[in-house]
């Protein structure tokens, strides 16, 4: 990604990311204020349902029908200001319920500076929660805002008779400044969780940032590793190529001069042992893995080329479930690793090495076994830390060949079993 682009996208993140944090915010807002109201009201439909259990529902219901104020209404209206001063609420009154959809206030407790209510007035509670207390169900408001009363927010409970007629309803109106502080309130105590809100999507933007950047560079250093490994195998193409005309320039002159020297029979023997030495190893029916077959029948070559013979066991897998590249890593290395020791063993077993490659239970072996001759400390060393090979004098590509080999198991969360016992290493791959 150029710098350009890497700007625009680092800018449009932080919109974004600025835009969900104001968004979260202010749903926490709403949603905090909200359940505020919820709690508010609980807390005072509870406070109403003790002040009407509380009333002379006599004294009550005997004012409902004469409408006339006397001691039993004026006793009511002393104990519904002592409840209003006590749990500092906006008013405290009873509501009459007809057949309208407007309540209308019979008795109230109103502050001292509040202009006295008439017997029978409409009230502003909504119609819905009228319509919920005629159902005989408490109720609470939302935040009304009233001209004349202010800004508050009422609940209700039903009022009934010794006989359980519901008589009407006890209202409480709450000044809307109570609802504020507590919210204001609860704001301020949750100012931490919006902080470390807004820290932890910093933070998440910064790790998307770092894990791309390290996605990035592991792409790059396989893709240096690759073409490390295209370059080491087409070298060693190139030297089996430079080798192989070589030896065949070697074979044209010897036969020649059998030839001009008209010893027919020993040109066709050497010809005949020529045919046998360079018989090509065929793969192509046991293997069905193009890159696989391909890599085999190079190693072979070069196997070949150093007087080594090299034997395959295979079962004839395409390995789907490994990117060819992978496998190309751990096979070439292997057998990079196997040649090179068999090449420098000089001990007495055959200068052999044997490959196989099964499949055993939905799962993918691949052997390889050499002759070899292995120090304690080198057996030690061998897949630990940075990976060793029995050569000192490895180029940087065999150098780390184990290394690779190691990480492109673990990738695939596969097992390395290593075994050395009478001078021959095996080097079990299991993925």
């Amino acid at each position: 990604m150029n710098p350009r682009r890497q700007l625009i996208f680092l800018i449009t993140s932080f919109i974004i990311l600025g835009v969900l944090t104001c968004a979260k915010l202010v749903l926490s807002y709403y949603s905090t204020e909200k359940a505020t109201q919820t709690t508010l009201a609980k807390q005072y439909i509870a406070i109403a349902e003790h002040i009407a259990d509380g009333l002379d529902m006599k004294s009550y219901e005997h004012f409902l029908i004469t409408k006339q104020r006397d001691q039993g209404s004026r006793s009511i209206e002393h104990e519904l200001e002592q409840y209003r001063s006590r749990i500092n609420a906006l008013y405290v009154y009873t509501l009459l319920l007809d057949d309208t959809n407007v309540a209308k206030v019979m008795l109230s407790a109103l502050p001292s500076t509040a202009e006295a209510i008439p017997i029978g007035f409409p009230c502003t509670v909504p119609h819905k929660q009228v319509q919920q207390a005629k159902e005989g169900r408490v109720y609470y408001t939302g935040v009304i805002k009233d001209a004349i009363h202010g800004v508050y927010l009422s609940v209700g409970v039903p009022l009934y008779n010794d006989s359980g007629k519901q008589l009407g309803v006890l209202a409480i109106d709450i000044e809307a400044s109570q609802l504020e502080s507590i919210s204001e309130e609860v704001i301020n105590s949750n100012k931490i969780i919006f902080a470390i809100d807004i820290l932890f999507a910093v933070l998440l933007l910064l790790a998307f940032f770092v894990l791309r950047k390290w996605h990035k560079n592991t792409v790059k250093q396989d893709l240096h590793e690759s073409e490390l490994m295209y370059m080491s195998e087409m070298g060693k193409v190139m030297n089996s190529i430079k080798s192989s005309r070589h030896d065949l320039m070697n074979h044209f002159q010897v036969l020649h001069g059998l030839l001009t020297l008209k010893k027919y029979d020993r040109a066709e023997d050497y010809l005949k042992q020529l045919a046998a030495d360079s018989r090509a190893l065929d793969l192509s029916l046991r293997i069905n893995n193009p890159v696989v077959l391909i890599l085999f029948q190079s190693k072979w070559e070069l196997a070949q080329s150093k007087g080594i013979e090299l034997h395959f066991d295979t079962d004839p897998e395409e390995y789907r479930r490994i990117e060819s590249m992978d496998l190309v890593k751990i096979l070439s290395n292997l057998l990079d690793n196997a040649i090179e020791a068999t090449e420098d063993y000089e001990g007495k077993l055959p200068r052999k090495i044997r490959v196989a490659a099964k499949t055993v239970s939905s799962q993918y072996v691949f052997t390889v076994d050499n002759p070899a001759m292995l120090t304690s400390k080198q057996q030690k060393c061998l897949f630990h830390k940075d990976g060793y090979t029995s050569k000192d004098n490895s180029n940087a590509l065999h150098g780390h060949g184990l290394m690779i080999i190691r990480r492109t198991v673990n990738k695939y969360h596969g097992t390395i079993q290593f075994k050395y016992e009478n001078e021959e290493v095996s080097i079990q791959i299991t993925l």
